[in-house]
């Protein structure tokens, strides 16, 4: 079947890829306001969850390395993708880091937590394999599995993004909520209007692909149960998932959970079995 190896917006929805490319993001640090962020440190859940989301945006590359031996790295759309969303999430994770230094108080007291090493190696044996950042299996693994699956798997691959998407968006939302700073909020704001470019793309062609074919839902919903969540977790220890999670998803927080089950729910060929399985890995 022949393939388009255009950049531009030539899928149905209209995304254009080239375009997006062309605006990417870069640093934030010159419009974050540190200095107010100094004047007095961030509440404690909040500079932790902000240092684990830290960790996780910058947690791209063994995910991209994963992906990118199977059929869709011949996808040059969706490849030009996914290297532009690393760059502004590189950034993203840049802005995180300095917004939690700054946020730390002249005391440095919650440094035993991920803000003190977000981006850097933890402790062997307190986090999985950055190797197998996705769905429990290391490149060489994905790229003789990706010899059968084809096509259909670049569908599938990209329904990873959007489930990671919509987990990290609803933490930044909790964020919003646990913390009434003006500097935080103009700041999360500022995040999350870089990271709305990347919601509309993976909704746009996830619910383009998985509808078009039905074996590309198929391995969707098998990538997405056997995927621990939020990608990127073996880039933080099994007690910082543990609270970043409950921190989002706590059903003393609010409808987080209950909303995530209905964008799940609601995309194509995602079957209650994969809705549950996700949903369990969250809840704790």
């Amino acid at each position: 079947m022949a393939r388009s190896w255009s950049t531009d917006s030539d899928g149905p929805a209209g995304f254009d890829v080239r375009e997006f490319a062309r605006t990417a993001r870069g640093s934030m640090r010159d419009h974050l306001d540190l200095s107010s962020l100094a004047e007095g440190p961030l509440p404690t859940e909040v500079h932790d969850a902000l240092a684990v989301l830290a960790v996780l945006e910058a947690a791209t590359m063994p995910h991209l390395r994963n992906v990118l031996v199977t059929h869709t790295h011949k996808d040059a759309r969706v490849t030009a993708f996914l290297v532009t969303w690393a760059f502004e999430k590189y950034w993203i994770a840049d802005a995180l880091r300095a917004i939690v230094d700054a946020g730390t108080g002249p005391s440095g007291a919650p440094a035993a937590s991920a803000a003190a090493r977000a981006g850097t190696a933890g402790k062997a044996g307190d986090r999985g394999s950055s190797g197998t950042a996705s769905g429990g299996r290391g490149p060489v693994r994905r790229a003789l599995a990706g010899l059968t699956q084809g096509w259909d798997v670049v569908g599938a691959h990209l329904a990873l993004g959007l489930v990671d998407d919509l987990v990290l968006r609803a933490a930044y939302t909790r964020v919003l909520a646990c913390s009434s700073d003006a500097a935080v909020h103009a700041s999360i704001e500022r995040i999350l209007a870089v990271k709305e470019r990347h919601s509309r793309f993976f909704d746009e062609e996830v619910r383009r692909r998985l509808s078009a074919s039905g074996r590309a839902a198929r391995l969707a919903r098998r990538e997405l149960r056997r995927t621990t969540w939020p990608l990127g977790s073996g880039a933080i220890t099994v007690a910082e998932r543990s609270a970043f999670t409950q921190f989002t998803f706590g059903v003393a927080h609010g409808r987080a959970l209950e909303d995530l089950r209905g964008d799940l729910a609601a995309l194509p060929g995602i079957d209650v079995r994969t809705v549950a399985s996700v949903l369990r890995g969250l809840a704790g």
